[in-house]
């Protein structure tokens, strides 16, 4: 009988304490759940960009548009912050770009866990990448092309 009462103890304890933790833990995943959730602007949706990464590629406007702001976000970090200001002047659309990705992703790390947020594997980096330095080099000046081309290779 004493054992009966120290399981059924434990059980109330563990179950109430698991109750405790998977509340918690949704409160802590609920933040990503929403940032993935679908972008419905229109302007961003029919940029050409990410027309072309959904009809090529066949992702959502989300996955097109968080990872070319991904991908954009790491280039970013590979030029001088004036080549970057520059770039913004030439192909605007970039800092809307930018400011759409879902959020907290571009503060994940790699860029691989960026796209594993959006539910893509990594691998999709290779697809996105020349797609989106395509795009930018078409909008960009030449001496401004080389510069883009030399973060995208970093």
């Amino acid at each position: 009988m004493k054992h009966s009462l120290i399981a059924v103890a434990f059980t109330l304890v563990a179950s109430s304490a698991f109750a405790f933790d998977l509340g918690g833990m949704m409160q802590t995943v609920a933040p990503i759940a929403t940032s993935v959730a679908p972008i419905t602007d229109a302007k961003l949706i029919s940029n050409p960009l990410i027309k072309n990464l959904t009809t090529s590629l066949g992702v959502t406007p989300t996955q097109a548009i968080g990872g070319t702001a991904a991908i954009l976000n790491d280039a970013k970090g590979n030029m001088k912050p004036a080549d970057f200001k520059t770039l913004t002047k030439q192909v605007p659309q970039v800092n809307s770009l930018l400011s759409a990705a879902p959020a907290g992703m571009l503060g994940l790390g790699s860029l691989g866990s960026q796209f594993s947020m959006l539910g893509m594997d990594a691998s999709m980096l290779d697809k996105f990448s020349p797609l989106v330095l395509q795009y930018l080099q078409n909008g960009a000046t030449p001496s401004m092309d080389k510069i883009v081309a030399a973060a995208f290779a970093q």
